[in-house]
This record gives C-alpha cells, structure tokens and sequence, in this order.
C-alpha cells in the first residue's frame, strides 16, 4: 500500500496549474552546461600578473636573446688550430705542418708493411727507424720511392728479401710530403738538415732516374752516394717558399 507522505496532494486533487509550475521552475537557478562555467574575476586578476610581471622579469634579463650576457666585452677566444683545414686556416698553419700531415696521408699507404710506428716487422718488413736508407741523403729514397727495391737488401744489419714496389705513378707533391714526414718522422738526421725534400726535387729525381726501366737492386742502389741529396732549394718552413 503507498505511503500517503509519498503523494502531492495538491497533484493528486488537481489544483496546481501548468503555469505555476513552470513559474516555480523559472525561479530556480540553472545549471551551466558542462565546460562552460564562469571564471572569477581573481583568477583573471592573478594570470594577467603573471603575465606582466614574467615578461617584464624575461625581456629585462635576456638582452633580446643575444649573445652578449654570456660574452663580455674583454673576452678573446683563443685561435682556432689549424692543420689541414680550410683555405683560411692553410693560411695561418706553418707550410711544414701542413706538409706533413699530408705526408702522413700517404704513408698510411706504408703502414700495412713498415707500420704506423715505422718498426716494421721482424723479419718480413724492413724498419724505417734507424734505416740507413733514411738517415742518410735523399737521393737513395727518392730513388726507392720512384723505382723500388728488390730484394735481398739489407736494412739495420738484418737482411731482407722482399719486393717494395715503385710509387712513381704518385704526384711529385705526395712523393716529396711522404718522403718528408718519413725522414722528419722516423729518421736520424744530419746536423743543419731539416728532412725537407719538395716537389721540384722529386721532379728532378724523376728526370735522372728516368733511364731506370725495373726496380733497384742493392747493388744499384749502394752506388750511388750514401749523403747524396736530391737538387732544389731549401724552402723557409713557416711559408714554403725557397731560401735565398
């Protein structure tokens, strides 16, 4: 049986009108539809502060985001080093840095046989450290370089039988840089020699030696002086250019 306390009375006999139920209705505050509620006027307050006071604290202190607050005006950098670098930086490096890091280029050629140290390897690769084909004038390496040797040579007072082939097919320039940095790298050189062979000189071994059709023997190689040097002038090692 329903609770009597359950029932509208007035809606059960009938005497509430359409009209003031929708009175009642409008008199009721309604509710905002979801995600289009009011913000307050503190919380706008609040963010336009923010706002101000951060962009006024950002652009004071970041000079427009240039370089200035991290350089002062004092500071000066160091120089870039330059070996082998760009055409500026050629420019600045000594003419025999430069040479030699091309020389060393080259060699890398050399090291599978005579290494990257210059030692060698024991009886198969002849050392280029303490070789008297080294230490000695240019005119013997320069010989080697364009035409070879073939063995049994000796080198160090241990012998070898191996086949060094001739490199003639290179540039003077890389022939007489290979030459330099072996010579500056692993030799023992003479008092007053810088180990510096040029591309003028290599050019002039290539005219002398040029009557050589097969690679040296031991014999051919000890016949020419052990302090010959290649011709050409001694270059400044700064700039390169020919003494007077």
């Amino acid at each position: 049986m329903d609770n009597p306390d359950n029932k509208n009375i007035d809606y059960q006999q009938g005497t509430v009108s359409a009209v003031d139920l929708h009175d009642a209705v409008r008199r009721e505050t309604p509710l905002h539809p979801g995600e289009r509620g009011t913000v307050g006027v503190s919380v706008l307050v609040i963010s336009a502060l923010i706002l101000i006071f951060g962009g006024g604290q950002l652009f004071s202190t970041s000079n427009g985001f240039g370089s200035s607050i991290y350089v002062s005006s004092s500071y000066v950098p160091e120089p870039r080093p330059s070996i082998g670098g760009g055409a500026e930086d050629a420019v600045k490096a000594a003419w025999i840095d430069v040479w030699m890091s091309d020389g060393k280029k080259v060699y890398a050629n050399c090291i599978a046989c005579h290494q990257a140290s210059g030692l060698g390897l024991a009886g198969q690769f002849p050392p280029l450290v303490g070789s008297e084909w080294v230490d000695g004038g240019t005119k013997r390496l320069g010989a080697i370089l364009l035409h070879g040797i073939n063995g049994p040579f000796k080198v160090a007072g241990q012998s070898y039988n191996q086949l060094m082939p001739a490199w003639s097919t290179l540039s003077d320039d890389k022939i007489a840089q290979v030459i330099t940095y072996i010579r500056r790298e692993f030799g023992s050189l003479p008092e007053g020699d810088d180990g510096v062979v040029t591309a003028e000189m290599v050019k002039a071994a290539r005219e002398e030696f040029s009557g050589q059709a097969v690679t040296y023997t031991e014999a051919e190689l000890l016949a020419i002086p052990a302090d010959a040097a290649l011709p050409g002038a001694r270059v400044d090692l700064q700039t390169g250019e020919p003494l007077p």
